[in-house]
């Protein structure tokens, strides 16, 4: 596997069982994933109870009492309304022994409503988070469906999918069966690596199956496109030769999720959140309520034994970096990294600058040169339209993004740049 500056691996040995978190004395929840303001339903003042929702697609974690609406740091950097509950009162779902639903008792479409009800997220893409159900109506309408889920890690310093997958692999499993009858998929792609083994677990899944062990020598790994290129490449058999971007692509996260919500009717009120960095005294995953705030979560871990001077969420590859200890957990959020000076990369500021160090063209896997291809879309220096035209090899997996010292967001300038492309070659053609 290649390591870069500032990129620290997770060794999942570590990491064999999971936790459940403290009940917070307070939760933050979110109105909404983007951080804009939604649709509140209750007022300072009001009792809720645990999974009640509070607008939109945003449910009380916790029974209690609505304190006040405010505006707070999200995990992605932008500022979103959350609604402060107290806690107070009993518990609906934890520590309840729940009545298991039949999923089969409800058509696809049914569930489909439920999912988007209970606000499930596919936490695939984890920079670019979506709505699970919109995903899955999208790939409902296309006459050959497949379910793709990766049950490892794209990311080397975050390690949840991985070890939910060995943990909970028969939930999974039944997971997986339920989005493959929501979708109603010709077959079931398995992602994982070359060195784990999972028995005999998935072999009893009734809809057709197919392993797809990826090298995982580069990071991120087990992107879509790479996935989609190996399985064209091993399986020249239908129905996963036609295999394409069009598909469902999902997690261990989300899948397990899935069975949660649909199995036990409930939203989603609680995330497993790995939870590590050299700024703790220990680490581990974690099951914690959503809106539980990060600095909560470092407590519960024993408290500060070294300064947090930044912050990630999702990983060090595929993650975002967070400002603030006050920001709550999200239904996106699947490891939080506190980091200490050592393990924290020079940062130039929102002004800064590239500084030509060459990182980014070494750790690109598509062989492009970030940096000049920047350079010549903010108004630097000139690149000749090869350079240019380059934009088209990316991946998008953020690769560069991670080992900038500069941290400047170089994928997301080289995808932008990318769209307006495509998006001209697309009207070229209509006005053809």
């Amino acid at each position: 596997m290649k390591k870069y500056p500032y990129i620290h691996t997770v060794k999942k040995d570590a990491y064999k069982k999971i936790v459940n978190g403290f009940v917070p004395g307070c939760v933050y929840i979110a109105l909404d994933k983007d951080g804009k303001a939604g649709d509140c339903t209750v007022n300072p003042g009001d009792v809720v109870q645990e999974g009640q929702c509070i607008g939109g697609t945003a449910y009380s974690s916790i029974p209690g009492i609505v304190e006040k609406k405010e505006l707070k740091n999200m995990p992605d950097g932008k500022i979103g309304e959350v609604v402060k509950i107290s806690l107070k009162g009993s518990f609906t779902f934890l520590g309840k022994i729940l009545k298991k639903n039949d999923y089969k008792a409800y058509s696809p479409a049914q569930l489909t409503r439920m999912v988007a009800e209970y606000g499930l997220m596919n936490t695939f893409v984890s920079d670019k988070p979506e709505k699970l159900a919109s995903q899955m109506e999208v790939a409902g309408r296309h006459s050959h469906r497949l379910l793709i889920v990766r049950l490892i890690d794209e990311d080397p310093s975050r390690l949840i999918d991985s070890v939910l997958t060995s943990v909970y692999a028969e939930e999974i499993c039944a997971g997986l069966e339920i989005a493959a009858y929501m979708i109603k998929a010709d077959g079931i792609i398995l992602v994982t690596d070359k060195k784990t083994e999972y028995g005999t677990v998935f072999d009893s899944l009734s809809v057709p199956h197919f392993l797809l062990r990826i090298e995982g020598k580069m990071f991120p790994a087990a992107y879509s496109a790479e996935i989609c290129q190996a399985v064209k490449k091993l399986s020249k058999e239908s129905p996963f030769s036609k295999i394409s971007k069009y598909d469902l692509f999902t997690d261990s996260s989300t899948v397990l999720e899935l069975y949660r919500s649909v199995t036990n009717k409930m939203p989603v009120i609680d995330r497993y959140i790995l939870v590590n960095g050299d700024c703790l005294p220990a680490t581990g995953i974690i099951k914690v309520a959503v809106g539980t705030t990060f600095e909560s979560i470092a407590e519960q871990c024993g408290g500060f034994i070294k300064t947090p001077v930044s912050v990630i969420v999702n990983g060090a590859v595929c993650g975002f970096s967070s400002g603030s200890l006050a920001v709550p957990v999200t239904r996106y959020v699947k490891s939080i990294t506190f980091n200490s000076a050592a393990r924290t990369p020079v940062q130039q500021g929102i002004r800064s600058r590239c500084i030509r160090c060459g990182n980014c063209r070494r750790a690109c896997p598509s062989h492009i040169c970030p940096d000049i291809i920047v350079r010549h879309y903010s108004g630097g220096a000139p690149a000749s339209a090869d350079f240019a035209s380059s934009t088209d090899l990316c991946i998008e997996c953020g690769l560069c993004n991670s080992v900038c010292p500069a941290r400047l967001p170089l994928m997301q300038i080289i995808s932008e740049k990318k769209g307006q492309k495509l998006n001209l070659k697309i009207n070229e053609e209509k006005n053809d």
